[in-house]
Parts: structure tokens; sequence; C-alpha cells
């Protein structure tokens, strides 16, 4: 019984060096193999009653390995006869400019709303989303387009008073476009005192005053009524009322009061 015992005692010994032997040589965890993030183009959309208020849509399927720092949309306008655009945006491109979005990188969809974008500047809109890492390196989306509605074009527009008229807006149409035209005019807002509410960003609910249909290609002037007779600051900018009842705005205008 003791030559039985001492004969286990050592094959216990045996197998537990056998077993911290093949631990202490144990081959070391793979380095995580480096990816990069992806990223992806979604359409244009239109949020609601305002036609030209556009969201700018992209959506971050991986992350990657490296932090995102910088990521958004690549735009490039084609106008009207020229060829200063690039169908396929790209960062190092002199016709492309980015629209970035401000908040943190998360896997997932990301909305960019951009207001009263201007439908008169150009006639195709190509955009890409892009995404910079840290290690310098960019990757891209696919290149997508987008072409405005066909609106009445809207030039110059300008805000004036005189000694009689406390504020005057004048308004070029510089083309009449495809699509119907139910009012069009002027969306404003006031105070009277520095330390008045008013509203920077007009619109149908603040004050409106109409030019005279038809639309037609030339220069529309219209007084804008003051119900005090003086103003401290005015905000104002054109708007059209379309006929499937979406609204177009202008960019805005200010003037000082007298």
């Amino acid at each position: 019984m003791k030559r039985i015992t001492l004969q286990f005692s050592s094959l216990l010994t045996a197998l537990f060096l056998f077993a911290f032997s093949c631990q202490d040589h144990r081959d070391p965890d793979p380095e995580p193999i480096a990816e990069d993030a992806r990223i992806r183009t979604l359409e244009i959309t239109n949020p609601g009653q305002v036609i030209n208020d556009l969201n700018f849509r992209l959506y971050i399927e991986t992350l990657g390995t490296e932090p995102i720092t910088e990521y958004g949309i690549l735009l490039s306008f084609k106008s009207t006869n020229s060829d200063e655009f690039a169908a396929v945006p790209t960062l190092g491109n002199e016709f492309s400019s980015p629209l970035k979005f401000e908040y943190g990188a998360t896997a997932g969809e990301h909305i960019h709303l951009q207001e009263s974008v201007g439908f008169d500047d150009f006639e195709t809109l190509y955009y890409r989303a892009y995404a910079k890492t840290g290690n310098g390196k960019v990757v891209y989306g696919d290149a997508m387009e987008y072409t405005p509605l066909n609106v009445p074009k809207f030039g110059s527009f300008a805000l004036s008073s005189s000694q009689n008229v406390p504020a005057t807006a004048k308004l070029e149409i510089v083309g009449l476009g495809t699509v119907q035209v139910e009012e069009y005019g002027v969306a404003y807002s006031y105070r009277t005192a520095p330390s008045g509410a008013v509203n920077v960003s007009p619109k149908l609910a603040d004050r409106t005053v109409s030019y005279k249909l038809p639309v037609s290609v030339s220069a529309h002037s219209v007084n804008l009524p003051i119900k005090e007779g003086k103003f401290d600051k005015l905000y104002a900018r054109p708007f059209m009322r379309l006929k499937n009842a979406k609204i177009y705005y202008g960019s805005v205008k200010s003037l000082n009061g007298n």
C-alpha cells in the first residue's frame, strides 16, 4: 500500500508540473484587427410644410477602431451652365464644401436640419457622407444628387425706409419656374424698443404683406405696415405659398429703425 501511495503521489506531482508548464508558455492574445469606420449617405428629406427646409442625413454603420474626429455631408452645387461642381464630392476638391455635424459620432442615423435653402442658387446638389478618423484617414459614403423644386426664382431682396414710409421691401423675381404660386409676399417681425421681443427668422405666423399676383419677372415693391408708426429693429424675408400648400422662404434681411 505504501508503494502505491508513493506512485500516485508522484503522478499527481507530474500532472501538476505539466499543467503549470503549459500555462506559463501560453501564446499571448492576438492584437485586435484594425477596422475602418463605415458610413452611409441617406436621402435628403423635407421634414414639414416649408419646402426648402432640408434634412441632411447619414448613417454610421461602424465606428471602427480609430476615433471619428469629424463627420458630416460634403456638398457640391451645380448652377445653370456651370462646370464648377463635383459629381463625386471629396474633401480635397475645390468645388466641394463640408456641412459638419456638431454632435459626437455614434453608431446609427444622424440628421442635420438646414433651414430655408435657396433653390434659386442651384439646379442640382451633389452630396456625400464623410468621416475623418484620428489617424488622418477619410471614409466616404456613396455620392447622391438632389434636384430642387422649380419654384419662381428670387433675385435681390432689399429693405429701405423713408421719411413718410417706415419700411419698404423690394423683391426682384428673376425666373418664373414651373410651380404654381397661390401667394407671395413678405413675412416680417419688428420690435419697438431694444428690449422688445422679435423673431429674427420671421414666418407667416408673424406679420405678412403680399405682392400683387400674378408673379412676373420684374422688381416688386410693397410697404410694410407698422402699427406703431416706427420701430427699433425689423427682420423680413420674402415667401411663396405654393398651390400644393407648401411654403418657400427666402433669406432674411434686417433694417434699423429711424
